[in-house]
């Protein structure tokens, strides 16, 4: 559909006072995929109320059509010709590192922060659990397994851009994350170790022994 199109559906069938989000306006664009804009005169809790209307509006599938809050509690909605598209939206990893130094304070300067590494290896130690219970046969939810996976890839080149690769890379060796439950991407990003036993740098006069699992540990005095 053109933008006239879209925004004329819109006025007629959604904004009307017989419609579900009555004297709202839409400033739309048509994407490859559908189409989004934003929404004015409504809240994003009312918007996601209306969603199944806005897609019938529209001849779309039901579920195709994604409200987003924007800052300051605008809506943002997103509209797919497909429910596969939109479902593959939903699971966008959420919430990006972003180098923020506090939760919702986003930061200004560069480079990573502490909550960035906070962020980096909860994801990794999540994804890792996961991994171990899906190869020692225990039952694990895949799309909870995939969403992690997901989310530790993307978390892994967010922190790229404003982190060196060495520094990733030892957060995950010494979270314990293995090669082969990692992406190809992600391994010749980072260039990860891919021998069966992941080393840790030691620490100068500190003496290690193996222990019963076969990873080193600090030996006691």
């Amino acid at each position: 559909m053109e933008r006239g199109e879209i925004v004329a559906v819109w006025a007629q069938k959604i904004a009307s006072v017989w419609g579900p989000l009555p004297d709202t306006t839409l400033d739309a664009m048509p994407t490859p995929h559908g189409w989004c804009g934003h929404v004015q005169g409504t809240t994003p809790q009312l918007a996601s109320a209306a969603a199944g209307q806005i897609a019938a509006a529209y001849g779309l599938p039901n579920r195709s059509v994604l409200v987003q809050q924007t800052d300051g509690g605008g809506v943002f909605l997103w509209a797919y010709q497909t429910a596969s598209a939109a479902d593959y939206h939903r699971q966008w990893p959420q919430p990006v590192i972003d180098g923020s130094e506090f939760t919702d304070v986003v930061r200004t300067g560069e480079g990573s922060s502490l909550l960035d590494y906070v962020r980096l290896t909860e994801m990794a130690r999540k994804h890792q659990a996961e991994w171990r219970d899906l190869r020692s046969g225990r039952p694990v939810d895949i799309q909870r397994f995939t969403r992690r996976l997901t989310l530790l890839r993307a978390g892994v080149f967010d922190m790229l851009t404003r982190s060196r690769p060495i520094q990733v890379r030892e957060l995950l060796v010494r979270v314990g994350v293995p090669a082969e439950s990692l992406p190809d991407d992600v391994l010749r990003a980072i260039d990860y170790p891919t021998a069966t036993m992941l080393t840790v740098p030691r620490a100068r006069g500190v003496a290690y022994t193996k222990d019963s699992e076969g990873t080193d540990r600090i030996a006691a005095p």
